[in-house]
């Protein structure tokens, strides 16, 4: 949506050839945008540190799916991790008695919905496919598929038809409620959102945010400033939420919330709600002009530094603390992406020199030619 203006016994050095030959094809099949089929590199199954055995002696295949789970192994947050350590080393406290203690895995859905095809994918079909050319569209739907690939969530993108008489943004509710029914939880992103830390499970955040069991869906609010206070506001002054993340639990109260608001522009519960087919912002005017009302009780708004805007927007000090939503400068989604990315691919690399494994790093003691 728019908003405000921002502004073992084998050579180790060895075994470090071989993972970053995992690495080198992980980078190129992944961001290709392939399904996570099978790539032909072996591992050793006595190891999980490390690959160290040679591709000509076996032949039991590593997926995608492995490398990262490997990659993310040593930097994954536990649910009930203390803090969080952001980069400029200052922490993120876990506040005391989380609810949620042990991982969701597969009841959490990380859900993209889009009407546009991936350009990525079109490029990658006619053999033209380079990280540096792919849009924004395509790098926050590689952040969400990663981060699903991290945690053991379960993933689905959506290409959905677009409606006759309402702009594409409406195809959220339906599709949020075709799919709770078999989920704990739905997390959903726009295409302009990101996970900043993708080592960090939802559960954590969470048990940060307070998620209580009746909470039947939590949304950020949108920025507000008091110098044009009419903007992001509904008829009543109220800020709006922004529906660009969204955390969709199964509760008995979800299914009606989802189901008024897919039928709000019918003006059938609602009286004008049509006005909002195609005007800015939506569906999400319609909620916040109407659903939220009617279901106050089981929506939890977060301030909107929390999980919307992204650094420099001063307003509402909206800076995208756990999620990022890049209403402009959407190139800066795939900068997020690739600096999660790098963070997990040079940790082993640093390894090696920290621990000086192999003896790679020789001191000498004077400057002279022996």
């Amino acid at each position: 949506m728019m908003m405000l203006p921002s502004t073992g016994g084998r050579n180790p050095l060895f075994a470090l050839a071989i993972s970053a030959g995992a690495v080198l094809v992980f980078i190129f099949g992944f961001l290709a945008w392939q399904s996570p089929s099978r790539i032909p590199f072996t591992h050793s199954s006595s190891s999980t540190s490390h690959f160290d055995t040679p591709l000509h002696e076996s032949n039991s295949p590593i997926s995608i799916n492995e490398i990262i789970r490997l990659l993310y192994a040593p930097l994954k947050a536990a649910p009930t991790e203390p803090f969080i350590r952001e980069p400029n080393g200052s922490h993120i406290e876990l506040p005391p008695n989380p609810r949620y203690k042990k991982k969701l895995g597969s009841e959490v859905l990380i859900l993209d919905l889009e009407t546009r095809p991936l350009k990525s994918s079109e490029d990658y079909e006619k053999g033209e496919y380079d990280w540096r050319n792919i849009n924004h569209v395509s790098g926050g739907i590689f952040n969400h598929y990663t981060y699903a690939l991290i945690h053991g969530y379960d993933y689905k993108f959506i290409h959905a038809t677009n409606f006759e008489d309402r702009h594409a943004t409406w195809i959220k509710p339906s599709a949020l409620a075709n799919h709770i029914r078999d989920y704990k939880f739905i997390v959903f992103l726009d295409a302009d959102a990101a996970f900043r830390f993708m080592h960090v499970p939802i559960e954590w955040m969470l048990n940060y945010w307070d998620i209580k069991p009746q909470h039947a869906i939590t949304m950020a609010k949108d920025p507000w400033d008091p110098k044009e206070p009419q903007y992001n506001s509904d008829r009543f002054n109220r800020t709006y939420t922004n529906t660009g993340f969204m955390v969709v639990q199964n509760t008995e109260n979800t299914m009606p919330l989802l189901k008024a608001w897919h039928e709000c522009p019918e003006d059938v519960r609602y009286a004008n709600c049509s006005q909002w087919k195609q005007p800015k912002f939506h569906e999400q005017s319609a909620f916040g002009e109407y659903i939220r009302y009617d279901y106050d009780n089981y929506i939890k708004e977060l301030d909107c530094g929390q999980a919307n805007g992204f650094p420099g927007v001063e307003i509402s000090n909206c800076q995208g603390k756990f999620i990022r939503h890049y209403w402009f400068e959407k190139h800066l989604v795939k900068v997020d992406y690739r600096e999660n990315m790098m963070n997990a691919i040079t940790m082993p690399i640093q390894k090696l020199f920290a621990e000086n494994i192999g003896h790679i790093i020789t001191k000498t003691e004077e400057n002279v030619i022996h």
